[in-house]
């Protein structure tokens, strides 16, 4: 329940006390302004969904790449649990993959800041792969394709943790929301004359503003993907590549070649 409340902040308190101050000046002083809200409703609309949009695109592809770091290193691991190594090496580069996947995760979670560390751990993976690259030669290909996979996986999740979608409409729909808490209780005023209630101004300039900060306070969470405190964040730990999950005692037996040619003649 606590992370559904994140919506409503200080950003939400204030603008809700500037919206309940301009009714009370409004009814006080008899303020009526004419006012046009279509342009000042396609300042916030368009750009809001603009911005709403391009944050859940940012979530959905670190969903895809996710997904594919962790099934890249399994298959890499795999790859090395049935080649000529021997077993330390096998464990040594579990423990590489496991290493670099919790580094990763715990930067992208905010529990670190320390993008290096992530550089280390992947140059780590690298560079064992490289020193024992003559026990995988029959499968060296498939594994510079899977190096491949986690270095653009590795990318772009780091790209998303340190670039938000353009400030620019995200100032305007907040700037657009404030002109709107400020103008809309007079507009009122005006459009309904005396017919118009005092409590029914006060209660739809109030629910139309939590509204719209509502809606923007839901994108800006939206903006971190990673926010392990959102309730749209990412479980990053699902995520989290470990060893002993899919350790060779654990892993599915290997189809011989006979029952292959078996299974290709059906």
């Amino acid at each position: 329940m606590k992370k559904y409340l994140l919506i409503f902040n200080v950003q939400t308190a204030v603008i809700m006390i500037l919206s309940l101050l301009s009714c009370y000046l409004t009814v006080y002083f008899q303020f009526k302004i004419y006012a046009d809200f279509l342009l000042l409703g396609i300042l916030i609309v368009f750009p809001l969904t603009f911005t709403m949009r391009a944050a859940f695109r940012r979530r959905e592809r670190s969903l895809q790449y996710l997904s594919l770091l962790k099934a890249t290193l399994q298959s890499v691991f795999y790859s090395f649990q049935n080649s000529n190594l021997e077993e330390y090496k096998k464990t040594e580069f579990g423990n590489i993959a496991n290493n670099l996947s919790a580094t990763l995760i715990q930067y992208l979670s905010g529990a670190s800041q320390e993008v290096a560390a992530v550089e280390r751990a992947r140059q780590a993976m690298i560079t064992f792969i490289l020193q024992n690259k003559k026990a995988i030669k029959k499968t060296s290909d498939r594994i510079i394709l899977f190096v491949f996979r986690i270095n653009e996986s590795i990318e772009f999740l780091l790209s998303v943790r340190r670039h938000n979608t353009p400030w620019g409409p995200r100032t305007i729909i907040l700037l657009a929301i404030y002109l709107f808490a400020i103008f809309y209780p007079p507009s009122a005023l005006f459009s309904g004359g005396t017919e118009l209630q005092m409590w029914n101004l006060f209660f739809m300039t109030g629910f139309k503003v939590l509204f719209l900060i509502s809606f923007y306070n839901v994108q800006v969470l939206m903006e971190d993907p990673f926010n392990q405190n959102s309730p749209d964040g990412i479980r990053l730990n699902d995520f989290q590549f470990s060893r002993e999950t899919i350790s060779p005692a654990r892993m599915p037996s290997m189809v011989s070649t006979p029952q292959l040619n078996k299974m290709g003649k059906l």
